[in-house]
């Protein structure tokens, strides 16, 4: 066994586990996510980096330029929420300057850019590593609204593992993120994938291509073509395909686009179940194949993001391990019900059409180099 690794439900688990971790931290501490408010949730986390900093420890924190735009899961052409918006950025907008002037350098990057047209190119990494040696991948965002939602993360001490999570790290600090491509069958690894390089879903299509009996799937925004069809296909072939995905997903277009899902995956051999903890909103990322294998990290497993998005997961075959995420798995299922087949799939047509657009432009972007530098 190469590494060891435990699974931690919610952000109160998360928080408490990664507390008494950080209390023993004597040299860095880094610190990734797609998203970090000034809420509740950000000023708790704040304060441990701070708390960490005053010890004497380097600091790093790496944000995307997500919650520059988007905060409580408010869009900016939200006229009816805007007031929320603007205080909950001004919030952010203190708590980071807090972090800054108690000696937390904070980089950014994958900035919206100029009428936000590069949103849809984050990078949706989550990961704290600790003295180099102890690694937290996952869900999870600092934010009280993602705290809400069901999630987990987990934590990694091997140093296979914990190395390529530096790799990842310092690179993309560095602001040249470096391409983790290996596969290794013998030992647990980590893959990362941007903008015209979707390794982690190649890697996750593969495993389903291959499954023998059972697969087992969680995603809060599952849906595309490629990932529709190789379940299918497994299906076709005898395996049981158990799937959980939100009862109720929290955007309009994943209420719209998850009726394709729900029409197009009837099979005999396919357990479609709609998550209905934490107001029907299960923000989890899982995909376990024939019990030996398990994925997990920060892929939503949506095709769309999957062109556009910075990822990182960590496979791995650590039986100890894949059994705790399959138990995750079957809770999850059980406080989950068979989903409604919808009578139309109407709206379908706006994911092929953002699907294609993503895919030509993201194929363009990548041709800069100055673009391909700053975003991948």
């Amino acid at each position: 066994m190469t590494t060891r690794q435990h699974v931690f439900v919610g952000a109160d688990a998360f928080i408490d586990a990664l507390r008494a971790d950080i209390a023993k931290c004597r040299h860095t501490l880094r610190v990734q996510f797609s998203t970090f408010e000034g809420d509740e949730a950000g000023r708790v986390f704040a304060g441990l980096l701070l708390e960490r900093k005053a010890a004497g420890v380097e600091v790093e924190v790496i944000l995307d330029g997500y919650s520059d735009v988007i905060a409580d899961d408010v869009y900016p052409f939200s006229i009816r929420n805007r007031k929320t918006l603007t205080t909950e950025r001004r919030k952010r907008s203190e708590l980071l300057a807090q972090l800054e002037a108690g000696g937390v350098p904070i980089r950014r990057v994958n900035p919206a850019g100029r009428f936000h047209r590069y949103l849809l190119f984050r990078d949706h990494k989550k990961v704290v590593i600790v003295d180099d040696r102890v690694g937290y991948v996952g869900g999870l965002n600092v934010s009280e609204h993602n705290y809400g939602w069901h999630d987990f993360m987990v934590r990694v001490d091997g140093p296979a593992v914990v190395g390529d999570l530096v790799v990842d790290f310092s690179s993309t600090w560095a602001g040249a993120t470096t391409a983790l491509t290996q596969r290794h069958e013998s030992r647990d690894y980590v893959l990362n994938h941007a903008p015209g390089r979707p390794t982690v879903l190649d890697a996750a299509l593969d495993l389903i291509a291959r499954a023998r009996s059972l697969i087992v799937m969680e995603s809060p925004y599952l849906c595309g073509d490629r990932v529709e069809g190789a379940l299918l296909a497994a299906a076709g072939r005898g395996v049981q395909v158990r799937l959980v995905t939100p009862m109720h997903p929290n955007h309009l277009h994943n209420r719209v686009w998850i009726r394709k899902l729900r029409r197009r995956l009837r099979h005999e051999n396919i357990e479609l179940l709609g998550y209905t903890g934490s107001d029907g909103m299960t923000h989890a990322k899982l995909l376990v194949v024939d019990d030996e294998i398990a994925v997990f990290g920060s892929l939503n497993y949506q095709e769309i993001e999957a062109l556009a998005q910075k990822e990182l997961n960590v496979i791995t075959r650590d039986p100890t391990l894949v059994a705790e995420l399959t138990a995750l798995f079957d809770d999850d299922a059980r406080s989950s019900e068979p989903v409604p087949i919808p009578r139309t799939a109407f709206g379908w047509f706006t994911y092929r059409f953002i699907h294609w657009f993503v895919r030509v432009w993201a194929g363009r972007l990548v041709r800069r180099p100055s673009w391909r530098a700053t975003y991948c």
